[in-house]
């Protein structure tokens, strides 16, 4: 069977800082996930499993009142839990282990929209560029994501990568130098070398034009704040394309 949607996914970095001081970048972590739904309005965050489970998962964000606070959940295997806590935006959501099997779901509000999944394997899914700030003048900040191939065998020909999606017109993205590269920047305001960044629906392709079995692409992603501006809840779209037989 050709190479399907399901077996190309999006990771995380190793380094994902929640200041700019902190290293960013750096390998991938295929127990992140970089995918977050933000909430529509303020709410309640509610998780279940999709089988029995006890775990516990901590939820991050920012309350209605503008202070970050996190919240711990206990799993009752499928039956949902709701916190007390209301959230303006969500962070991250953080299992307390993995777990081969179960796959937990993190909603808005009670029987609310899925706003994360976290399959089996997965023990966090965070937002990019948390606690991010405008400042007096404009301000630029790099995160790094990867794409990798999952396929058993096949690889992926004439890979590309491109940004389909970003409402906001606030990032841009730049793919890394070589393929599964575990390069850092000193902070999040540090520009990574040998990375060009380009905007909405231009493809770049992979190094070398293919990407293997097994093999991930990094992907830095550029957030331009302009002076004082307003916040911001973004969501973007990042795609990986290629051929396979």
């Amino acid at each position: 069977m050709p190479i399907a949607n399901t077996d190309l996914l999006l990771q995380g970095a190793a380094s994902r800082p929640t200041d700019d001081t902190s290293t960013t970048g750096g390998a991938r972590d295929s127990a992140e996930k970089p995918e977050f739904t933000q909430l529509t309005a303020n709410a309640v965050i509610a998780v279940v499993s999709d089988g029995a489970d006890t775990r516990t998962v901590t939820i991050t964000g920012r309350l209605a009142t503008g202070v970050v606070d996190t919240e711990a959940l206990v799993l009752n295997g499928t039956t949902e839990v709701v916190g007390a806590k209301t959230f303006e935006r969500i962070q991250s959501a953080v299992l307390s282990s993995s777990s081969g099997t179960r796959t937990v779901t993190v909603r808005q509000g009670s029987g609310g929209a899925t706003r994360a999944t976290l399959g089996p394997n997965i023990t966090s899914a965070s937002m990019l560029f948390r606690n991010a700030a405008s400042e007096s003048g404009a301000v630029d900040r790099y995160e790094k994501t990867f794409f990798l191939n999952n396929h058993g065998s096949l690889t992926l020909n004439s890979a590309a990568i491109k940004l389909t999606g970003d409402p906001a017109a606030k990032l841009f993205i730049g793919g890394a130098p070589s393929v599964n590269d575990t390069a850092t920047v000193t902070n999040r305001k540090t520009v990574p070398g040998s990375v060009t960044f380009v905007d909405d629906n231009v493809s770049q392709g992979v190094p070398g034009g293919t990407l293997a079995a097994g093999a991930a692409i990094g992907i830095w992603v550029k957030q331009s704040l302009l002076s004082n501006d307003s916040p911001v809840r973004n969501t973007y779209t990042i795609e990986l394309s290629g051929t396979s037989v």
